[in-house]
């Protein structure tokens, strides 16, 4: 047995089982969030000193014992104890310790459950600042990538079959697109994120005439809940950021799955940055994507992490239950993975060096203009699914004589249609065929150049 819990054992007669502690302590996960739980503490100290709760000097002693708590913990002195469960009775207890009895009037009104959920809002809104951050950085990877390649011809895929030619600068804003989104997902989470819970004690709320809206004020928060109950029970804020967090790493791993296909020899469309592959052990001639392929890899899990906490919360009835403290480790695991794949994405993007030549053989191999032949036909006035089968005539007889599309005579071509004349071959040309797609959001380079000036623009590059 061990000693009880001093914040909860005055109704025990029995000391804590052993193994009951070692099942059920957190503090080996939530000392993570010691500076978040030490700036809410400080905060809340202040909210019950404006109470008149405690008296000036007391707010006073409180916050300089608990400085000096996180100066003791930033510098590795401080020795964490299982026994008291968690950080905040880990903090708690120090500064009891440190300052004597007034410290056991810093949890008048306070529970755990309303301190944890502001400790995990404050944490993630910090990380959610660094993510943005370096989305942002990953975004400037992709631009600068994609400015000088608007021109550059490659073939664009669907099913993994060659489709239509497209620029490589626009094929690389793509990428653009998906990350900017997970960027906005991140700053409309944070709204969710500001809302402070502090206050609501356990479930029920607070007696003291706190002043919540100056507390939220002095930690960074935007707003206060509006729910006692909802407050220290909800988690929907973990899963949203989690949900963020892994539609960003399924971007992630997408770019990375092309990278790896292109470097392959079979496809060789890139070279990627030797100080991020690796060499086989009895294989001296190989240089492996093996960063792409753990960034890949390493998606799989923010899914997973998402699912765990999923099935934590649906059967949970109000308000706060022990189930929660489950909730911690999927996330961090998220973060500590969305943070480094995103580094790592970031040197890969701008790192790479593109095979031009090869991806332009690519773009002269097959019928690759088929849809620009079609459209020729629509434009000479013929329905398109009329002008699609004629096409896959002329598909069929380019195959039987081994030649492509722009091979074939005009006399051959006018057998399929009347309506083709000489001018058919310029719409056979790939570059004349991506010069066309000027739609909004098209592979035109006039467009694509247009996309790279706004991003720039948003990015303040």
């Amino acid at each position: 047995m061990v000693k009880k819990n001093r914040s909860w054992g005055g109704r025990f007669k029995q000391e804590t089982a052993k193994n009951a502690l070692e099942f059920s302590h957190s503090i080996e996960i939530d000392k993570t969030f010691y500076r978040e739980d030490i700036a809410g503490s400080i905060a809340y100290a202040e909210a019950l000193a404006k109470a008149k709760v405690l008296k000036p000097s007391e707010f006073k002693k409180i916050k300089i014992g608990l400085n000096q708590i996180q100066k003791q913990i930033d510098s590795k002195k401080f020795n964490w104890n299982k026994a008291l469960e968690d950080v905040h009775m880990n903090i708690e207890a120090a500064l009891e310790k440190n300052i004597g009895e007034v410290a056991k009037k810093l949890h008048t009104g306070r529970s755990r459950n309303d301190q944890v959920v502001t400790d995990l809002k404050l944490y993630m809104l910090k990380k959610s600042e660094e993510i943005k951050i370096s989305l942002k950085e990953l975004l400037k990877s992709l631009v600068q990538k994609a400015e000088p390649e608007t021109e550059t011809l490659m073939p664009g895929f669907t099913h993994l079959q060659i489709a239509q030619p497209i620029s490589l600068g626009h094929h690389l804003m793509a990428y653009y697109e998906m990350f900017k989104r997970d960027l906005n997902r991140f700053e409309n989470s944070d709204n969710n994120l500001s809302v402070l819970p502090l206050g609501s004690g356990a479930l029920a709320g607070n007696r003291f005439k706190l002043n919540r809206k100056k507390m939220a004020k002095n930690l960074g928060f935007k707003e206060v809940t509006q729910n006692s109950i909802d407050a220290v029970s909800d988690r929907d804020f973990i899963a949203e950021m989690m949900f963020n967090i892994s539609l960003a790493s399924i971007h992630l791993s997408r770019i990375s799955e092309e990278f790896i296909i292109w470097s392959s020899s079979q496809f060789n469309y890139l070279e990627l940055p030797e100080e991020l592959c690796t060499g086989s052990s009895i294989m001296p001639q190989k240089r492996n994507p093996d960063m792409a392929e753990l960034v890949r890899g390493g998606a799989a899990k923010t899914i997973g992490n998402l699912v765990s906490l999923l099935s934590l919360l649906k059967n949970q009835p109000l308000a706060y239950n022990r189930d929660n403290q489950e909730d911690k480790a999927p996330l961090f695991a998220s973060i500590d993975y969305v943070l480094s794949a995103i580094d790592i994405t970031s040197a890969m993007v701008a790192g790479a060096k593109f095979n031009i030549d090869e991806m332009l053989n690519d773009v002269f191999d097959g019928h690759i203009c088929a849809t620009d032949f079609a459209e020729y036909l629509v434009l000479k006035g013929l329905p398109f699914r009329e002008a699609h089968a004629i096409t896959g005539k002329a598909v069929q007889l380019a195959e039987k004589k081994d030649a492509l599309l722009a091979e074939l005579s005009l006399t051959e071509l006018k057998k399929l249609s009347k309506k083709i004349e000489k001018d058919v071959y310029k719409y056979l040309d790939p570059m004349t065929s991506i010069s066309a797609k000027t739609s909004v959001g098209g592979t035109a380079p006039s467009q694509v150049k247009k996309q790279i000036i706004k991003a720039k623009m948003d990015l303040k590059i």
